[in-house]
């Protein structure tokens, strides 16, 4: 059975698609015991753990996969959460990251200039970072691919709306107001995840998500929300 390690699981949306797939034996960690609780909460079956990705508490070499999605720009300790990640992680295992991209950062922070601090990042990634993060580990770049360019629209609105946060979920919290669930319906509709919302009894769909898909193919290029990358262990 195939081993997952999730770090920084919040509160278990990427585990759902993870257990999935067959023949996964799946387990999440996070630094906040009230996200823990909240995945434990919703996915009784699953295995969550209050735990510091800078101090994993698993034996070498016990995961085939790991995922660390929106994690790396949080941490404050990079190098030791790598050397880690890497201790626990098999010969052949597969490491999935995502981190925000360089310029829509920096456009982020000039629109709401006190968003690092509100939400703990701490470091901005560029390409030749991410590479010689891995490599130095003898890491093999297996798939890299920029994503996310419509989320632009509704992190505009939110991120000028005034609510102070100590929390990426909570900066102009969509749930806040009628106007916020509108904003993120309106965007979301473009988007193939509006699948798995009520938004899928909206047949609309069937012209916003191939039009979402054109209008991202092509602003992914030059100003993606995010980069996506898969490492193997070498």
């Amino acid at each position: 059975m195939k081993k997952v390690l999730e770090i920084g699981c919040g509160h278990g949306f990427i585990a759902r698609n993870i257990v999935k797939r067959e023949g996964v034996h799946y387990v999440g960690i996070d630094l906040s015991q009230d996200n823990i609780k909240e995945a434990i909460r919703r996915f009784p079956k699953l295995q969550f753990f209050c735990m510091d990705a800078a101090n994993l508490k698993f034996a070498n070499n016990s995961f085939n996969e790991i995922y660390a999605i929106d994690v790396l720009e949080h941490v404050d300790d990079l190098d030791k959460v790598i050397f880690e990640v890497n201790r626990v992680l098999k010969k052949n295992g597969v490491i999935k990251i995502n981190v925000p991209s360089q310029k829509s950062e920096k456009w982020l922070l000039k629109i709401r200039p006190t968003y690092f601090k509100e939400i703990h990042h701490v470091r901005i990634f560029d390409e030749d970072k991410i590479m010689k993060l891995f490599t130095a580990y003898k890491y093999k770049l297996l798939k890299k691919k920029s994503k996310g360019f419509l989320e632009h629209i509704e992190l505009y609105y939110l991120f000028t709306r005034k609510q102070d946060s100590n929390s990426q979920l909570l900066i102009g919290n969509r749930n806040a107001s009628i106007l916020n669930k509108v904003v993120y319906a309106s965007t979301i509709i473009f988007d193939p995840t509006c699948l798995n919302t009520p938004l899928k009894y909206i047949p609309i769909w069937v012209l916003t998500i191939p039009i979402g898909a054109l209008v991202n193919l092509i602003g992914n290029r030059y100003f993606p929300k995010s980069n996506y990358y898969e490492f193997i262990k070498k």
